[in-house]
């Protein structure tokens, strides 16, 4: 289960004058195991959260791929390497641009090897699983609101809704040391991973999102669901990114 199907779509928030989004998909399969998924939304003035993203997500990918192709640490440990790179890239841009001094990203990064999803997660882009017939969140918002749900002062459904839902508590570009969530899941046949941006789940809740993907393959969950947000208001950037494990492909001699 090593080769991967992936669909992916972005879209401008309708409040918006340039998309702050960055997403990026790089399938290994013949020449290494697996597959890798990034998503980040930026944040800053004069376009900053563009190049925040953009930055991010490039430094990540170069990180993941060279050590995949070297193959000398874990994946729990490329997937670290790679957000510590990441958050140095914003801060340097930040640092020799003073009108974008106060930018910053979101990054979720999905690593797959030897049917194992490796998380990383920094901000409030999601990572979710889709299994059975349910949907699974696997990362935390690193939000004040994100907080509140978690301790129960508040309602999933409410979080939607809270003037404060944005209010990021950790992102990549702020400080010089970032802690990264890292997780693993192993992957069963039939699963679906889904990575996304807050334009998406701000306004398509989870059970929403599990009813676009039923169903369909990537590439048309990916239409369904940023079509599905922008219906709604689409005022954010809006970014999703599917993937389904397949059955491992024979190698081209």
């Amino acid at each position: 289960m090593d080769d991967m199907q992936a669909g992916w779509r972005s879209e401008q928030g309708r409040l918006r004058q340039v998309n702050e989004d960055s997403h990026y998909f790089r399938d290994f399969w013949p020449r290494a195991d697996g597959a890798l998924a990034l998503v980040a939304d930026g944040m800053g003035g004069h376009q900053g959260g563009e190049v925040a993203s953009r930055l991010a997500v490039e430094a990540a990918a170069v990180v993941v791929e060279r050590e995949v192709a070297e193959g000398g640490l874990s994946p729990p440990a490329i997937v670290d390497l790679a957000f510590k790179e990441a958050n140095l890239r914003v801060l340097e841009a930040a640092g020799v641009d003073a009108g974008r001094d106060a930018m910053g990203t979101t990054l979720t990064l999905g690593l797959t090897r030897e049917n194992t999803l490796h998380l990383g997660h920094v901000g409030d882009s999601r990572a979710y699983l889709v299994r059975g017939g349910r949907i699974f969140q696997l990362t935390q918002d690193h939000t004040v609101v994100g907080a509140m749900v978690r301790s129960g002062d508040l309602a999933e459904e409410e979080a939607m809704r809270h003037p404060q839902r944005n209010l990021l508590t950790r992102a990549l570009g702020m400080e010089p040391r970032v802690t990264t969530d890292l997780s693993c899941h192993v992957l069963l046949p039939g699963d679906t991973i889904l990575l996304c941006t807050d334009g998406l789940h701000g306004l398509i809740s989870p059970p929403e999102i599990l009813r676009s993907v039923a169903g369909r393959d990537p590439e048309r969950a990916a239409f369904a669901l940023t079509g599905l947000a922008l219906r709604r208001g689409g005022h954010d950037d809006i970014t999703v990114l599917i993937l389904q494990p397949q059955e491992r492909r024979n190698p081209t001699p």
